[in-house]
């Protein structure tokens, strides 16, 4: 089972027009609303591939009630703490004319000391059913920003690997627990992360180099759209994605880190070239859909040739 871990999800408003101009009454040509969040987004990858995934976190009232009803629907198993709160709503503006997606992004409810401790029961119970969890994205208010340090230890307590996605403090508290995979969300963060600039593939190779020293075995680097960089204590990769139409990067990122979780539950000595290369496959197939399903096992086999992995080191 690959578990994924959500604490502030979102219901996803997406508005499709042609052109978006301030100050001006527009018509919307399409709208979509789905289950969102960093952790979810793996989740319905998970499932998509066809794998067994589960999703935890936190959800309340009308919109939570929504989402997760959705993802039972995906075939997504839940297991949610409610509170008293309305899960947040996220608007997603996508403009055909200049090809762009914006998001704009609720910051989320508050959550309880109470709210919190029950939520880490249910993440103890279940890791006794996962073989690896991703945590991801952001926190909402009044959750401690060690949270994600907290839940990664539990997790190696019970013998779970683990992969961390996610930005700031929260992040770079997280790597103190040594999580097997973790990949800083730049995005997130406007390309920063441990005080340094990831502007370029030397930067993000520096970058790659400190969290791996700090005993993390893979880390991740997204310094473009179509290109990463990935390290471990010995190798270090570059991973780049053909050239394609791509027509959506939302959830992109995520469908990278579902496909790192699929690999590394299904081979547990799998090569890091064919890992990496599967990973990146993922991510490229969810760009190349218009819709908001995730990728299936054959669009996927046919992105791999689109995937070009190199040795630096």
């Amino acid at each position: 089972m690959i578990t994924t871990v959500t604490l502030n999800p979102a219901l996803d408003i997406t508005l499709e027009l042609d052109r978006f101009i301030p100050d001006k009454y527009l018509t919307v040509e399409k709208v979509s609303r789905i289950p969102g969040g960093k952790g979810i987004n793996i989740s319905k990858a998970v499932r998509a591939y066809g794998l067994d995934t589960m999703a935890l976190g936190f959800l309340g009232g009308h919109a939570g009630h929504f989402i997760a009803e959705q993802l039972r629907e995906y075939g997504i198993t839940t297991n949610f703490w409610h509170i008293e709160e309305e899960t947040r709503t996220n608007i997603i503006i996508v403009e055909h004319q200049n090809r762009t997606h914006t998001l704009m992004s609720d910051p989320g409810p508050k959550i309880t000391k109470k709210d919190l401790e029950r939520f880490k029961s249910i993440f103890s119970r279940v890791m006794s059913q996962s073989k690896i969890v991703a945590l991801s994205g952001s926190l909402p208010t009044d959750v401690p920003d060690d949270i994600y340090y907290q839940l990664i230890d539990l997790a190696h307590q019970k013998k779970v690997g683990t992969i961390l996605d996610a930005s700031g403090i929260p992040f770079e508290k997280g790597l103190e627990a040594k999580p097997l995979l973790a990949k800083p969300d730049l995005r997130a963060s406007n390309n920063r992360v441990l005080n340094k600039s990831v502007d370029s593939q030397e930067t993000a190779i520096k970058v790659a180099h400190e969290i791996v020293s700090r005993g993390i075995q893979i880390a991740v680097i997204s310094y473009q759209d179509t290109k990463d960089i990935i390290a471990t204590s010995e190798q270090v990769w570059l991973a780049e994605s053909g050239d394609q139409k791509v027509v959506n990067i939302i959830g992109t990122a995520e469908a990278m880190i579902a496909g790192f979780a699929i690999k590394l539950v299904e081979e547990e000595k799998a090569d890091m070239r064919e890992v990496i290369q599967f990973a990146m496959a993922c991510g490229l197939a969810s760009a190349l859909t218009e819709e908001e399903e995730f990728h299936t096992k054959d669009d996927i086999i046919q992105c791999l040739p689109s995937i070009k992995v190199t040795r630096l080191k």
